[in-house]
């Protein structure tokens, strides 16, 4: 292909993940020491706590598009399931279902549609006061280049439970809880687990938020990617 074609003949490449670096380098056949991971900024300007909003503790947030097969809101459906035999919660999904498809069905077949809302398309305040209402955000996917959902909840200061899936664990850091991907018991047991531990929520929200401000801000990235450049200028010299 032409991207192939072009890429192969780059002195130096700027990805966002090291997750993204090894699978490009694999296809396109280019040594991974052409590569500079530089993580995209998560703009906090739009994404940030709102502390006066009381949280519901048994209230779950997905951002999705949500009959994307990557984004696996599936397996949150039957984790959802799962959690409901012994709590009740409610799952708020930041967008709408595709008519007639696999999401509503897989809804109705499981019976849990009274515990499911989606908000459809809102605008970012609304967005943001969605995930200060909320008291965990999810992303299950099954792979992320980079992982932007994460870094966004962080930014607001909520907890996170997030996959392993691409590059996800590389904007997690420690300041996540880990579950496989595509795994509907693992991610219903770690909703579970942060749902009956207040304290740890607390951690995991603070942790997320700092890290994000130290790590994701854009400056950061604006930063790095200059550096990038000039070192790309003085091989080039």
């Amino acid at each position: 292909t032409v991207q192939k074609y072009v890429a192969q003949r780059l002195s130096s490449i700027i990805t966002v993940s090291e997750t993204s670096k090894k699978d490009i380098a694999k296809e396109f056949n280019i040594p991974e020491s052409r590569f500079s991971t530089i993580p995209i900024g998560i703009d906090t300007t739009n994404f940030y706590p709102m502390e006066t909003i009381k949280r519901d503790p048994n209230r779950i947030i997905v951002t999705n598009s949500a009959d994307t097969p990557l984004k696996v809101l599936y397996h949150l459906l039957y984790a959802v399931k799962n959690v409901l035999k012994t709590r009740r919660v409610k799952l708020i999904v930041i967008g709408s279902p595709k008519k007639k498809g696999g999401i509503e069905k897989l809804i109705k077949k499981l019976d849990i549609g009274r515990y499911i809302e989606f908000t459809g398309r809102i605008d970012n305040e609304k967005f943001v006061r969605e995930y200060a209402k909320a008291s965990i955000a999810v992303i299950p996917s099954l792979y992320e280049g980079f992982g932007l959902p994460v870094g966004e909840a962080m930014a607001c200061r909520i907890p996170v439970i997030c996959t392993t899936g691409g590059a996800l664990p590389e904007v997690a850091g420690d300041a996540t809880k880990l579950v496989p991907p595509g795994n509907a018991k693992a991610l219903g047991k770690a909703i579970l687990e942060l749902m009956d531990d207040p304290s740890k929520r607390e951690e995991l929200a603070q942790k997320g938020y700092n890290r994000v401000m130290k790590e994701f801000t854009w400056e950061k990235t604006a930063v790095r990617t200059v550096q990038a450049y000039r070192d790309s200028i003085n091989a080039y010299h």
